[in-house]
């Protein structure tokens, strides 16, 4: 499953290769992902934009609903922004809070590459697959 998901990642032509979201680690408990801060993904005072951030979040939930088997759509998502990044990179990590039948709970921090919390996120995604 693994390969499976990670060929869809590499082979993504749209908004995740555009991104250049990667994938660092992928398990069924958590996944990481990261983002190498690029200019383009800077808002108008030089830090990383707030939707770079929440797509790289949405996306390692949604990767994490993956490795169970599953698709998913977001029904909502949040994030809190605490910390601001320049440069580097930032790495986000998924882990499942609740799993129901039909939708799932997902908790995403977001780091710096001192391990400094830059946001946190949560997402309801609804399973597509009955």
């Amino acid at each position: 499953m693994e390969k499976d998901i990670i060929k869809i990642l590499n082979d993504d032509t749209g908004y995740i290769k555009n991104q250049g979201f990667k994938i660092e680690e992928l398990n069924k408990d958590y996944v990481k992902m990261s983002y190498e801060v690029k200019k383009d993904g800077l808002n108008p005072h030089d830090m990383v934009h707030g939707g770079v951030l929440f797509g790289l979040a949405d996306t390692t939930a949604g990767v994490l609903v993956a490795m169970h088997g599953k698709k998913c759509v977001t029904v909502n998502g949040n994030i809190n922004y605490l910390n601001p990044l320049k440069d580097g990179k930032v790495y986000a990590i998924s882990k499942c809070l609740k799993e129901g039948k039909r939708i799932g709970y997902y908790l995403v921090e977001l780091f710096d590459e001192k391990d400094n919390l830059i946001a946190t996120s949560n997402f309801n995604m609804y399973f597509l697959d009955k």
